[in-house]
């Protein structure tokens, strides 16, 4: 199973605890089944099978333990070795502060077990006020737990505290993860979402193209001139077209879904429109699932970091060069169009989101540990996965790969472990896109909104109904699946 998004299985755990389970009074005791790195080992079950130890331990830390230390419980599925150097250096510099971290130890064999235990020990231990002061979230159900007013609204907190400059931070991502104007969730990274493509092969071509403001009408506009006048047939690379239909309400699940509210529209002119573009860009050719690429301009592509973005560009160019050996010299990022009711800018997804229960005890100095993972001490060093939400880190990290000059690829990865050259341009290029990004994407893997968009829409592909018919039936079942 994949690391990032399990929110299908998160969300359809939540709702059946919530069938099981009413809210009630507690502190933030610890919820996941697994080790803490402070206090011992966590206890693993239900949090009805620990409730009442769960619920004296979280007691004791809010209110101070021996020595008047307060105790932050820290939840997380998986052992991340920044979690723990951040533990480290906050009680050094915070003695009257203990953070104890508790993550699930998991193997291959188990992990889809393991996880389903924690989102389930989590969901129910949250409904019962006994759920640890921070969480990370990637892994549950978020939406539901706003929905049940359990995450606390980080924005008074920002406003309040002197120390936190807003300024110093991607103000494009976190003003644009807010729910209903409040935000619940910190990003602590992210990535971006776009295209590769040959910048080369394409200039070749003539077409004039501005990619931070294009939409899909613009991309089809664009591909004729490519497809016109260069040797690659197609202008975007994609397996299919309810696919393709699939990520694009993903990209833009804002137009289609109140998280607010709690509501869906895709009985709209957008939705349909956006069936009847998807089905126009397969007849007309603009997209093709031939040549896995290879015939293709561009392909949908995900950047991790500054470092991976070199790679991943070079990687899909050793690629490109098997099958047109005159091509991918010049591989580069993309921006992906926007959808034609949506404004320009970039995509990106959110990783390691970190959010504070609303009933914590400890919420000052919970907020204090969040904000201290998000300064550019914490985040600059460049071996950690996903864009740092902290400007100063990321600049840091732009020039200590520029001083690096090249460094070496997984060796796992399609370069296989060859050396990586680092070019300045291409990183100095990356700025505009890390601070053009606007939309934030949803995880669409084992989405339930997802899984329902792209399973009617064939219906619709392949000529059995018409978008009309999809659309409607699209909004009846992910309304039913949203007052589950």
């Amino acid at each position: 199973m994949n690391k990032i998004g399990t929110s299908l299985m998160a969300s359809c755990m939540l709702a059946l605890a919530l069938t099981a389970c009413g809210s009630g009074e507690g502190t933030g005791g610890g919820a996941s089944s697994g080790n803490a790195s402070s206090g011992g080992k966590a206890a693993a079950g239900t949090a009805d099978e620990r409730g009442g130890k769960d619920a004296a331990n979280g007691a004791e830390g809010s209110n101070g333990s021996a020595g008047g230390k307060k105790t932050i419980v820290f939840s997380t599925f998986w052992h991340d070795d920044k979690y723990e150097d951040a533990k480290k250096n906050y009680e050094a510099l915070h003695p009257d502060v203990e953070i104890k971290l508790e993550h699930v130890d998991s193997t291959d064999a188990t992990l889809e077990a393991d996880i389903e235990k924690y989102v389930t020990s989590t969901n129910a231990a949250m409904l019962a006020g006994k759920g640890p002061d921070v969480l990370e979230t990637d892994l549950l159900p978020a939406d539901n737990y706003v929905k049940h007013h359990l995450l606390a609204d980080l924005n008074p907190m920002m406003k309040q505290d002197s120390g936190f400059r807003k300024d110093d931070y991607f103000g494009n991502v976190l003003d644009n993860v807010r729910v209903g104007g409040s935000l619940y969730e910190m990003p602590l990274s992210f990535f971006l979402m776009g295209f590769a493509g040959d910048a080369d092969a394409i200039a070749d071509t003539g077409a004039k193209f501005d990619d931070l403001a294009w939409s899909w009408n613009d991309f089809a506009k664009t591909a004729e001139a490519l497809t016109a006048n260069g040797p690659l047939p197609s202008a975007l690379s994609y397996s299919s077209p309810e696919y393709l239909l699939g990520e694009m309400v993903g990209d833009n699940y804002g137009l289609f879904m109140d998280e607010a509210e709690h509501k869906a529209h895709f009985d709209s002119a957008s939705f349909t429109g956006l069936m009847k573009q998807v089905k126009t860009l397969y007849d007309d050719g603009v997209v093709s699932n031939l040549g896995r690429g290879a015939n293709a301009y561009f392909r949908s592509v995900q950047i991790n970091s500054p470092k991976d973005y070199l790679e991943t560009m070079q990687g899909i160019a050793l690629g490109v060069k098997v099958t047109h050996k005159e091509l991918g010299n010049r591989m580069k990022l993309y921006a992906k169009p926007h959808a034609q009711d949506t404004a320009a800018g970039g995509y990106f997804k959110t990783y390691r989101n970190v959010a504070i229960a609303d009933n914590s005890k400890v919420k000052k100095e919970a907020w204090d540990f969040v904000k201290y993972l998000t300064s550019e001490a914490v985040q600059a060093p460049s071996n950690a996965t996903g864009f740092p939400i902290n400007k100063a880190a990321y600049a840091k990290q732009i020039q200590a790969l520029k001083a690096q000059g090249s460094f070496g690829s997984y060796p796992e990865g399609p370069l296989q472990g060859e050396a990586v050259q680092v070019d300045d341009g291409m990183l100095d290029g990356l700025n505009g896109y890390v601070n053009g990004a606007v939309h934030s994407v949803r995880d669409t893997g084992s989405d339930k909104v997802w899984e329902i968009v792209t399973t009617e829409a064939k219906a619709y592909f392949t000529g059995q109904k018409s978008a009309e018919d999809v659309a409607n039936l699209v909004q009846n079942k992910v309304t039913t699946y949203l007052n589950e």
